[in-house]
């Protein structure tokens, strides 16, 4: 589905940020490229309005959508090895 392909698109982008961070300094458009795809993955595990770009959150919520991504990620962890890998 389309929206699957966009999640798992957004998601390879959010390693290929964490690798790159890894890997050097990054430089200022690196950063704020890769900081707004933190933001929107974190986004996709909260409701409602707070999914939103642009919404502002709490450092509780923002914790919240932390701690969502990474269970996801346990949960599926196979998938993130793949995405990982792209």
């Amino acid at each position: 589905t389309d929206l699957m392909d966009d999640f798992t698109t957004l998601l390879s982008v959010y390693y290929q940020c964490t690798a790159m961070a890894e890997a050097h300094v990054l430089t200022q458009v690196e950063r704020f490229a890769c900081n707004e795809t933190y933001q929107q993955v974190k986004r996709l595990f909260l409701d409602g309005d707070l999914s939103r770009p642009g919404s502002f959150l709490t450092h509780e919520q923002n914790t919240q959508a932390y701690l969502l991504f990474k269970s996801w990620e346990i949960e599926n962890a196979s998938l993130v090895e793949t995405l990982k890998s792209r």
